[in-house]
């Protein structure tokens, strides 16, 4: 982890970043506007153990996502299926499961995608493993986007990737939106306060 270059994309984040007042996206700005203006996420929707987790936290609050798949190198297992039932108001309940990849697909499709790898080089090959499962409604959000030089360049080339409509650097984390509603690839910096 380079301590300068992320001072150095920090400074360039602040100085290009986009309040809701600066977008002309509605998409965005609705998703400025609720999501990243909120204070708190639901609270029973925590996932404790994610960097950056108040703002994934907000993102999942948001999109209302059911079924996640977080890519992460925890206790040395890759991949978790999160499922997320709404019982009530007050109960909800969070079911988790460790897989291999050949289990992919007895899985419910995710909606979000939780790339959360130390390693730049191992985003490439989760991205690669992945994108021929995106649907157009599909997110996904890489964590720690500006952690290192090499976690910047990695960034801007999954979001040069065709199938990216719309891209959002939040300097934590960057979101990639697969909508062939988005007529146009857009790239926004946004502030997330």
């Amino acid at each position: 982890m380079s301590r300068t270059h992320q001072i150095v994309q920090y400074i360039k984040y602040r100085r290009h970043a986009k309040n809701r007042h600066g977008v002309h996206s509605p998409f965005v700005y609705e998703l400025t506007e609720a999501l990243l203006k909120k204070k708190n996420a639901a609270p029973h929707l925590m996932l404790a153990t994610t960097r950056h987790r108040k703002l994934v936290n907000k993102i999942l609050t948001h999109f209302e996502c059911q079924h996640i798949l977080w890519v992460t190198n925890n206790d040395g297992e890759q991949e978790t299926f999160l499922s997320i039932q709404h019982n009530s108001v007050s109960d909800v309940q969070l079911r988790t499961e460790r897989f291999d990849f050949a289990q992919f697909s007895t899985y419910p499709a995710p909606e979000l995608y939780l790339i959360d790898l130390p390693n730049s080089d191992d985003w490439q090959r989760a991205w690669s493993k992945y994108k021929s499962h995106l649907r157009p409604n599909d997110i996904i959000a890489l964590i720690g986007i500006h952690h290192s030089k090499e976690h910047s360049e990695a960034w801007k080339k999954v979001c040069e990737s065709q199938s990216v409509r719309m891209s959002i650097d939040l300097f934590k984390v960057g979101l990639l939106f697969f909508k062939d509603e988005f007529k146009e690839r857009q790239h926004f910096i946004l502030r997330t306060s």
